[in-house]
């Protein structure tokens, strides 16, 4: 019983792990039942490895018969779980989750179509696998689950060797660099720099893809009934999933002219509705995800502050003025103590990082001599027959591998399609860090086993179940032979990304600029260089949030973007501060609801009045804006902010029950009740 006591208490904490990800990261509002199941469970079977491992490994070490049956069907479940979501379930929800038709059967049939590339590379391997096998003699049917195995397991142990080899750098660094407070603002304000800029581009295309809808669905006629009603569906999908709602919209006028030709390309039948709610889909979560990031890295940028400011003056208040003792001791810790608990968990770190390094290089070696601190301790401990401590001191190394290789896959994807952004990470981006996760966890798995030396047969010449399972013997090349050398490419990798060989290499060779295009800074070996634009970026910034903050409104409102502040200004154009649009961040140029030109042919939605529509047309330059350079709104009036009452008091009433005639209302948040559990 002790021995899946350890068993049961892993699964347990990864449960509960997985849960805590899906609460931290997953988007509460625009993410199905069904994508945080698959999400979360995909995460588990990833996690269950660092409790199987253990177990089986534990169990080998004695010799004993008596629980090999239930750890096989335990691998089992394992291992064709992630080699399931990997191939198929994840990627058909995928597709079927970017695809905008409107009828399950056509998601079903879009997410067939994008897959269709993939799995005929993935069929092209295997045959290839296979005819090689043959070739050598070793195919035989009851082989050729082990082939398929091996084939899926190769692909996946060089990836595990750099992915793992970076984080081994990685982890201990980064946990070295936040020791520095004043070095760690640069990099946030840095950080805050890039966001706004990604943060600016989304909410152009959220605006354009709003604006679209609206154009489009004033073109559909109600003399077609079928396709009246998939229009009004896109109207209802955008207005209750958009940060901004439509019924916010619906009074004010579109400004046609300044889209581009291709934002009106949508033909108005049933394929043109679902190619624009395929991007209004995306639009929508990078505009999500993108205001997550910038509001994230503006809460730690400005904590960051305050404790600099703190550290240089030597006085140590918490900067929402609590003075309780608790907080008070809570802000010195952070000011005083934690870097140097930092530094310490840095040089442990790096510490653990070398030694799994060594281990790696010395796997030729075996057992005779036995070169690996682990494996040591680990044999050493199975003897004293101690199943808690045994399986304990087998799990904690493979749990800083497991960090190190996921701490890769999250750092490589900033920014990325598999960008995890808290509370605001889509269901694509949840599914594919699902299936990057449950993709590399049995690969992960085996190179631990040949670093603590358990691939040979132990006591009685009894292998692993899980090594048994993997069948790396028999297969020619790519054999055991294969998982013994191949690990020793990692030392020469760690070390070019410890003392930055490619980066001194290329800054010889080639100048800044085509460094920069050739390798984007989240991939360079010293990828937390700050750049000075952003940074000056990124302080302008920051003043323009504390300047929000001073003025009553709420964080994010400094960047005065269309869907981020969250009140509307009922006051004439050119009034306000709600009236200026932001133009290459806080301190740029910005503009009133005048532009210089003539007047722009709009396209006017109902016929209610009110401030809520009022026109952008003027001759003039407006003032305070150079006359250049300046983006104007698509829509008349102040409607950029981030929630919408459920009722107002704008005249644009009527406009509004117009556009949402036939939809069956609207809600002013996203409600799970009567949506597809698939969207």
């Amino acid at each position: 019983m002790a021995l899946f006591a350890f068993y049961a208490v892993c699964m347990v904490g990864a449960a509960l792990l997985s849960v805590m990800l899906l609460r931290r990261y997953a988007d509460p509002f625009r993410v199905s039942l069904l994508v945080l199941l698959v999400a979360g469970y995909s995460w588990l079977t990833s996690l269950s490895v660092v409790a199987l491992v253990p177990v089986d490994a534990f169990t080998t070490l004695l010799g004993t018969e008596n629980h090999i049956h239930a750890i096989t069907i335990l691998w089992k479940i394992s291992y064709w779980s992630t080699q399931a979501l990997t191939w198929a379930i994840i990627p058909i929800i995928q597709g079927y989750v970017l695809s905008g038709s409107f009828t399950v059967s056509g998601r079903l049939k879009s997410a067939a179509r994008r897959l269709w590339r993939f799995w005929i590379i993935v069929g092209v391997l295997a045959i290839a696998g296979i005819l090689f096998a043959a070739a050598w003699g070793k195919l035989h049917i009851d082989t050729l689950p082990q082939l398929i195995v091996l084939l899926s397991n190769t692909y996946g142990l060089v990836a595990v060797v750099a992915l793992l080899g970076y984080g081994l750098v990685e982890v201990p660094r980064v946990m070295w660099r936040r020791s520095f407070p004043e070095s760690r603002l640069t990099w946030h304000l840095h950080r805050v720099g890039r966001a706004a800029v990604r943060l600016e581009d989304a909410s152009k295309e959220l605006e354009r893809c709003l604006a679209v809808v609206i154009i489009t669905s004033q073109q559909v006629p109600r003399s077609d009934p079928e396709l009246r009603k998939i229009a009004d569906s896109l109207v209802s999908y955008a207005d209750t999933h958009s940060p901004v709602p439509l019924a916010a919209l619906a009074a004010s006028k579109v400004d046609v002219e300044a889209l581009e030709e291709n934002d009106l390309d949508y033909a108005t039948n049933a394929a043109g509705l679902a190619r624009l709610r395929g991007r209004v889909k995306l639009a929508i979560a990078e505009f999500v995800g993108s205001r997550g990031d910038y509001l994230s890295f503006v809460n730690k940028a400005m904590e960051l502050e305050s404790i600099c400011k703190s550290r240089q003056l030597g006085v140590y208040l918490p900067p929402d003025g609590q003075s309780t003792w608790v907080a008070m001791a809570e802000w010195q810790y952070k000011c005083t103590v934690r870097p140097y608990v930092q530094r310490f968990s840095a040089l442990f770190l790096a510490g653990l990082s070398i030694t799994i390094v060594w281990c790696e290089a010395t796997i030729g070696s075996g057992r005779h001599p036995d070169l690996s601190p682990f494996s040591l301790a680990i044999h050493k401990h199975a003897i004293l027959d101690s199943p808690w401590s045994a399986q304990l001191l087998i799990a904690l190394p493979l749990a800083y591998c497991c960090t190190a290789m996921y701490f890769s896959l999250f750092k490589l994807g900033s920014l990325g399609a598999y960008h995890m952004v808290p509370r605001a990470t889509w269901s694509w981006s949840l599914l594919l860090n699902g299936s990057l996760l449950a993709r590399f966890a049995a690969p992960l798995a085996f190179n631990y086993l040949h670093v603590i030396r358990m691939t040979g047969g132990q006591r009685g010449s009894r292998h692993m179940v899980f090594v048994e399972l993997m069948a790396m013997e028999d297969v020619p090349l790519l054999g055991a032979g294969f998982n013994t050398w191949f690990p020793l490419i990692m030392v020469a990798y760690v070390a070019i990304l410890t003392f930055d060989v490619c980066g001194a290499c290329a800054a010889r060779i080639c100048n800044s600029s085509l460094v920069k295009f050739l390798l984007p800074a989240r991939l360079r070996l010293n990828g937390e260089r700050p750049e000075e634009e952003s940074i000056g970026k990124g302080q302008r910034c920051i003043a323009a949030e504390h300047d929000a903050v001073r003025s009553g409104g709420e964080l994010g409102e400094g960047t005065e973007l269309f869907g981020m502040l969250k009140h509307v200004a009922g006051r004439a154009a050119g009034a306000g501060r709600q009236q200026r649009r932001y133009t290459g961040g806080p301190g740029g140029t910005s503009s009133a609801a005048g532009v210089s030109g003539s007047y722009r042919r709009e396209i006017e939605l109902g016929e209610g009045g009110g401030s809520g529509g009022s026109s952008l047309k003027s001759d003039g330059v407006a003032s305070g804006a150079g006359g250049s350079n300046v983006r104007q709104p698509l829509f008349g009036g102040s409607h950029i902010r981030s929630d919408y009452p459920a009722s107002g008091s704008n005249g644009g009433a009527d406009a509004a029950d117009e556009l949402f005639a036939g939809v069956g209302g609207r809600s002013p948040t996203p409600k799970r009740n009567g949506r597809n559990p698939w969207d």
